[in-house]
C-alpha cells in the first residue's frame, strides 16, 4: 500500500519529484505563485493544487483534498527570507516578543499549523541553513516547541550538503524531521563525497550534468534557451577562467566600462554571484534564484540555460518550466534538488513499513 503525502510550498515540485519519484501517493500541493501553479498544472496533472495562499487553506478544504484519509508524511520548505542570514533580527532581549506575530515567521506556523490539522505521522521540513542561527537559535528552539506540542516528540535536524547525495552542486540546506510514533530519526548515509572511499562515490560533476546539452537548442529539449548576451558581456566573460571568477586586471579597457544603467562608478564590478564560470570536474556552486545571477557556462561566454540549471538541480528533463525566462529561473533555483530528497523520502518510508509490521 502506498504511503500519503501532502506537499506544501511545492514552488516548482522539487520536493514533489522526490515523493513521485520514492512511489508516495500525494494527496495535494500548495503553491501561491501563478508561474509556479502552471507548471505544477503540466508536470503533475493528476495531482490537486490548491493554487492561493496557504493561509486560506481551511480545515474543511484540506479534508476536502485529502478525503480524511490517513497522512504518513507532510513536506515543505515555507519561504525563508526571514530567515536568511542576510535577513536577520533580534529579539532576544526585546520584551514581550512573539515570534508568531512576526510576518516573516508565518508561513513557518503555518506549516506547523497544517501539521496540526492533518497530524501526519512524520513532517519533513527545509529552509535555508540561516533558519538554525537565526536569533542565536531561539527561533529553531521555538519552532520545536511547538512540534512537540502536537505530539512530535522525535525531532532532528541537521544542516546537509546535496553533492553528498549525488547532486552535481554544494547546496547546504537544513533538513527538520519529526514523527508521532516514537520512533528514532534515522538521516540517510551520505552516498558520495570529495573523497570517495569504498563506501561512496566521488562527486557529481557539472561536465557530467550538462555537456551533453552544447550542441541542443530548445527543439530538442524544453528550456534550453541562451539569454541574449550584450557582445560586451560575452566578450568580458570570455576572460573568465574556468571555475573562477572575474578578474577585473584581466580586462582591456574597453571591456572596463559598466554595462548596467543604474552603475554609480561607471566600471564594470565583479559581483560574488555573477561572472563565475563553472568548471566541467567541480560540482556547482549553489545556484540562486534570477537569469542574471546564473553562473557561466564551463565553456561557452553566455549564464546557464533553465533547462542547464534543471539538470544541475537534478529535476528530468520531461519536467518543464513555464513562466517567464526570469520566473522559470526562480523557480529552478529555489527548489529543492528531487535527488537530495529522495533518500531522506525512502528513509521515512523504510521506518514506516516497520510501523505497520
Amino acid at each position: 500500500m502506498r504511503l500519503n503525502a501532502v506537499d506544501l510550498f511545492s514552488g516548482a515540485g522539487g520536493l514533489l519529484q522526490g515523493l513521485l519519484q520514492t512511489d508516495y501517493n500525494v494527496l495535494f500541493s500548495v503553491e501561491i505563485d501563478k508561474a509556479a501553479v502552471r507548471t505544477h498544472l503540466e508536470n503533475f496533472p493528476d495531482i490537486p493544487v490548491f493554487d492561493d495562499d496557504i493561509r486560506n487553506l481551511t480545515k474543511e478544504k484540506m479534508v476536502e483534498l485529502t478525503k480524511n484519509s490517513e497522512i504518513d508524511l507532510v513536506v515543505g520548505g515555507p519561504p525563508c527570507q526571514g530567515f536568511s542570514v542576510f535577513g536577520k533580527r533580534r529579539f532576544i532581549n526585546t520584551q514581550g516578543y512573539n515570534p508568531k506575530e512576526d510576518d516573516r515567521n508565518k508561513l513557518v506556523y503555518e506549516f506547523i499549523r497544517v501539521v496540526r490539522e492533518l497530524k501526519p505521522k512524520y513532517f519533513f521540513m527545509e529552509n535555508v541553513k540561516g533558519f538554525l542561527s537565526l536569533d542565536k537559535g531561539l527561533f529553531v528552539e521555538e519552532v520545536i516547541k511547538e512540534f512537540k506540542s502536537l505530539g512530535y516528540d522525535k525531532i532532528e535536524y541537521k544542516v546537509f550538503c546535496a553533492a553528498d547525495y549525488g547532486v552535481p552542486q554544494k547546496r547546504y540546506r537544513m533538513l527538520m524531521i519529526g514523527n508521532r510514533l516514537g520512533q528514532d530519526i534515522i538521516f540517510p548515509e551520505p552516498t558520495h563525497s570529495e573523497n570517495p572511499s569504498l563506501l561512496s562515490h566521488p562527486y557529481k560533476t557539472v561536465g557530467q550534468a550538462i555537456m551533453d546539452l552544447v550542441n541542443f537548442t530548445e527543439t530538442d529539449i524544453p528550456n534550453h534557451v541562451p539569454l541574449k548576451h550584450k557582445d560586451i558581456v560575452s566578450e568580458r566573460m570570455a576572460y573568465v577562467k574556468e571555475g573562477s571568477k572575474l578578474n577585473i586586471e584581466d580586462l582591456p579597457e574597453h571591456l572596463l566600462q559598466a554595462t548596467r544603467v543604474d552603475s554609480k562608478t561607471g566600471k564594470v564590478k565583479n559581483y560574488s554571484h555573477i561572472y563565475k564560470r563553472l568548471h566541467r570536474e567541480l560540482p556547482s556552486n549553489t545556484l540562486v534564484p534570477g537569469h542574471n545571477a546564473f553562473p557561466i557556462h564551463p565553456t561557452l561566454n553566455r549564464t546557464l540555460t533553465v533547462r542547464e540549471a534543471a539538470r544541475i538541480q537534478t529535476f528530468p528533463d520531461t519536467h518543464v518550466f513555464f513562466g517567464t525566462r526570469q520566473q522559470q529561473c526562480i523557480q529552478v533555483g529555489n527548489a529543492v534538488p528531487p535527488l537530495m530528497a529522495k533518500p531522506f523520502f525512502e528513509q521515512i518510508k523504510n521506518s514506516l513499513s516497520l510501523e505497520k509490521e
